[in-house]
């Protein structure tokens, strides 16, 4: 998006630079010291918006005036005198608005964003009225896992993931109901969703993206992480398909909520999965004496530090389950004939072999140890089930806003978000997310059973905003939708 301007002065025109350096990606912004320097540079480059200093524009100034309406350039003008000559001049040559100093930066951001908006969808009006309908691209199944085919134009390839595999059809739907410019089409895939785009604009994709995720977050409460490659190269279609399914691993150790392209992606780092023996011997010492401590520090030393380029997640998985093989050893000598305790060792096997990010197989892994090894202790801190209890009775008061989160428990607690997630995942065994869906589920059936109420009702008084994402998690959590729960009473 190109902007020219005429500021004040130059420290007007340094903070509008930053501010809009510091919100939007794709600005080109080009300060000009008066007006007439303005004129010039509108004779030989178009720009989308214009934002000029009205103190410095006289109404004798005919030459700028024909510019703006012979070019239909959009433009913001910005006044120190709340006189009526000024509105008057706005309102003549069709501003988009004029901000009386002293502006909030907010509203400058929000003048660009709509801009941005407008220019984007004639764009978008354009291209459709081209083509009555906008073609996908030419891609189908075959080409990622078969052929050795190119692709005749610039490729970027995208990735939508969630730890539950069953909110795949739920996001989308989401993104065929999202525009996205250009030309492109999305793949259903077993593990996520694959975009492929016909572009080279990596930068307004990625703001695109930015823009999905956030939409996404305000519609449902489902993690989500997005990938975005564009390879470097000229790839094959299966070789930009590897790239970007590798760059999906990556979310196990970034965890979701996030947006990762290719300046992310790296080789893997070489990872030796198994204890050496001298780690073999610390362990036994560490489970002989029920050091917690010694444990919590090793384990989340070795599993919560790494750096990009990271090991490749199967190899971590394979490290856990070496650690696992130590504490089986451990369990053979003093727990052979506990079936809880079997049950709950294969359990944090499963744990490790398909949870998608790391630090949930840790949290589980350690709160199995600590439970192991100090029976009737559910947490590795003294004291720290009132946490957990302080948690769901928090829980159980606010399940039915729909705007309350981990984040708004944290506030009440006065606790840093990161921490009460860490903690109560540690000392409960499961994540905060799990525990309130449980809660809002089991209130769920609570109202299917005693009332006739809707399931729109329902899944409103339940905290869910969309009754589709509150069907999903019913089905999730009790092998049935709510519908046939309520036949089944």
């Amino acid at each position: 998006m190109k902007i020219l301007m005429v500021a004040k002065d130059a420290l007007e025109a340094q903070g509008i630079r930053w501010i809009l350096q510091s919100h939007f990606t794709g600005i080109q912004l080009t300060v000009l010291d008066n007006m007439k320097g303005l004129l010039n540079t509108i004779q030989y480059e178009k720009p989308d918006f214009i934002i000029v200093d009205m103190d410095k524009w006289t109404w004798e100034n005919d030459t700028l005036k024909d510019a703006l309406q012979t070019n239909k350039i959009r433009w913001l003008g910005i006044s120190s005198e709340r006189v009526f000559r000024v509105a008057y001049l706005g309102l003549c040559l069709h501003a988009e608005d004029i901000l009386f100093r002293p502006f909030s930066p907010s509203d400058l951001i929000k003048q660009i964003q709509q801009v941005r908006f407008q220019i984007r969808n004639e764009q978008h009006q354009v291209q459709n009225s081209r083509n009555e309908k906008l073609e996908g691209v030419d891609v189908n199944y075959a080409d990622f896992f078969m052929t050795e085919r190119m692709y005749n134009q610039p490729v970027i390839m995208s990735a939508f993931l969630t730890p539950h595999v069953n909110t795949l059809p739920f996001v989308y739907d989401t993104i065929q109901g999202y525009h996205f410019t250009g030309k492109h089409q999305f793949f259903a895939l077993s593990h996520f969703i694959l975009g492929v785009h016909e572009t080279e604009e990596s930068t307004l994709l990625k703001e695109e993206y930015r823009r999905f995720l956030t939409h996404w977050k305000e519609k449902m409460e489902e993690p989500l992480a997005l990938i975005i490659n564009a390879s470097a190269k000229k790839a094959t279609i299966k070789e930009i398909y590897q790239q970007t399914k590798q760059l999906t691993e990556q979310v196990f150790f970034e965890g979701y909520d996030i947006i990762l392209s290719e300046d992310d992606r790296s080789g893997w780092q070489e990872l030796d999965p198994f204890l050496t023996p001298l780690e073999q011997r610390q362990w036994i010492e560490m489970l002989e004496k029920r050091d917690i401590k010694a444990i919590r520090e090793w384990v989340e030393h070795e599993f919560f530090t790494y750096r990009r380029p990271y090991p490749s997640p199967d190899m971590v998985r394979i490290r856990l389950t070496s650690v696992l093989a130590q504490i089986r050893r451990y369990m053979k000598a003093y727990k052979t004939n506990e079936v809880e305790w079997e049950a709950a060792y294969h359990n944090v096997f499963q744990q490790i072999i398909r949870k998608p990010v790391i630090y949930q197989i840790v949290s589980e892994l350690l709160t199995f140890i600590t439970q192991l090894l100090i029976p009737g202790h559910d947490s590795l801190q003294e004291g720290a089930g009132t946490l957990v209890e302080k948690v769901k009775t928090m829980i159980e008061s606010n399940y039915w806003d729909t705007q309350w989160n981990l984040a708004a428990c944290a506030e009440g607690l006065r606790m840093n978000k990161s921490t009460l997630s860490r903690r109560f995942a540690v000392e409960s065994g499961q994540s905060f997310r799990e525990t309130l869906h449980q809660v809002r589920i089991r209130e769920a059936k609570r109202l299917l059973q005693e009332t006739d109420l809707s399931l729109e009702e329902i899944s409103r008084l339940t905290g869910y905003s969309h009754q589709t994402y509150f069907s999903a998690k019913f089905k999730q959590l009790e092998a049935c939708t709510p519908l046939a729960y309520r036949s089944g009473i």
